[in-house]
């Protein structure tokens, strides 16, 4: 079987149209996010955001976290913003000391920089302490706060953490979250300059190879159906393919109305429900290996509230040693593991902690179509290579 990467297009759902254009985000229940725009990735809306919200001069700059994605840098280098960088500790919280020398520096400099952006890591929201801090910042600097939710796009507000969704603009990627083939978010909140502007067409060649890749998955499940010994890491060359495709046209296009349409129909309650059971299954089959350390939160910490409160999982993050090793591993018996994130140091010199979670981290996925028989196997095959 396959686990991990791309997952099945769900065409009956993509054929049942909805022509709705707000996203329920659980934690907006003021509705303070309903001007959204829909775009064809989560590269795509940071472009739109800086290309159309954000007035930045040759010499202004974004502060971005030094743990992240160098898809991150690809659509700032798009959308043409310069970026600087603060720390992110080893357990994931903002080195705020830091974060404000760095504020203090632009202010003295004349004020280049010109926002905050924030990554809201596997599910979690912010500490109440860590969001009052960074709200009276935002206000003592005068910069706007951008919140990347595409790993906590589904969670809201829980005990001890209500620092979801306070910020001025709100990008994501949807595709990661829903079986759809393209998809992409960025919001204005309510008092924030948010301009509607029209988009480009939205089939390219990414969009093309990303369904492509869901309907080569269904001919993998077939042959691992057929026999569960196959080997299926020829699988692994045609997601790479299709992640790179995904990084050349940077073009912010319309979300494909297929894509919309999953995504709109989608059950989030019923997605958040799973998505937590099967975390907290994976958690359970993990949590005693040797050499094996859980980064991710305990979901019994999180004082859940009602259905649609609290943490929903992006994916169970584990620390271990010979993380690359694993990660071949895996990939020899099917599960595609996601390494959360080999940072691009060519361009930027990361903080020490930021090297230690990019070198030991790999983020295994709790998607809900999953049952627990895949998530077995993911534990299973992780204890044997411990050993």
């Amino acid at each position: 079987m396959l686990i991990g990467g791309f997952q099945h297009f769900d065409t009956e759902s993509a054929l049942r149209e909805n022509t709705g254009r707000v996203f329920p985000l659980p934690f907006d229940t003021a509705g303070d996010y309903e001007r959204q725009v829909f775009t064809n990735n989560g590269r795509t809306a940071t472009v739109y955001l800086l290309e159309n919200c954000m007035s930045l001069g040759p010499d202004d700059y974004v502060l971005l976290p030094d743990y992240l994605c160098l898809s991150i840098l690809t659509a700032f280098d798009a959308g043409k913003a310069a970026y600087r960088f603060y720390r992110v500790r080893r357990d994931l919280s903002i080195d705020l000391a830091d974060l404000d020398a760095k504020l203090a520096e632009s202010k003295a400099a004349g004020g280049r920089c010109k926002a905050i952006y924030l990554t809201h890591f596997f599910g979690t929201a912010y500490s109440d302490a860590d969001t009052d801090a960074l709200t009276a910042l935002s206000k003592k600097y005068g910069v706007p706060i951008i919140e990347d939710l595409t790993q906590s796009l589904l969670t809201s507000p829980y005990a001890g953490h209500k620092g979801i969704g306070f910020g001025d603009y709100l990008v994501a990627s949807t595709r990661k979250w829903f079986p759809n083939s393209d998809g992409g978010i960025v919001c204005g909140r309510r008092d924030a300059y948010f301009p509607i502007v029209e988009l480009g067409d939205p089939y390219n060649e990414a969009a093309y190879k990303q369904l492509l890749i869901s309907l080569i998955r269904d001919r993998f499940d077939e042959i691992a159906a057929a026999d569960p010994a196959a080997d299926l890491s020829s699988y692994v060359p045609f997601e790479r393919e299709a992640n790179r495709v995904r990084y050349t046209d940077l073009t912010v296009r319309e979300m494909t109305p297929y894509s919309r349409n999953v995504m709109l129909n989608a059950d989030l309650t019923d997605c958040a429900a799973k998505r937590r059971e099967n975390y907290e299954y994976l958690w359970s089959l993990l949590k005693d290996v040797p050499g094996v350390g859980i980064l991710s939160e305990p979901l019994d910490s999180c004082g859940r509230v009602g259905a649609r409160g609290g943490i929903v999982p992006f994916g169970l993050v584990i620390m271990v040693e010979e993380r690359d090793k694993l990660y071949d591993f895996l990939a020899e018996r099917g599960i595609v593991g996601e390494i959360q994130w080999i940072l691009p140091v060519e361009f930027y010199e990361p903080g020490e902690d930021a090297k230690y979670l990019s070198a030991h981290n790999l983020m295994l996925q709790v998607y809900q179509g999953y049952g627990k028989e895949k998530l077995k196997a993911v534990a299973d095959a992780i204890r044997e290579f411990m050993r």
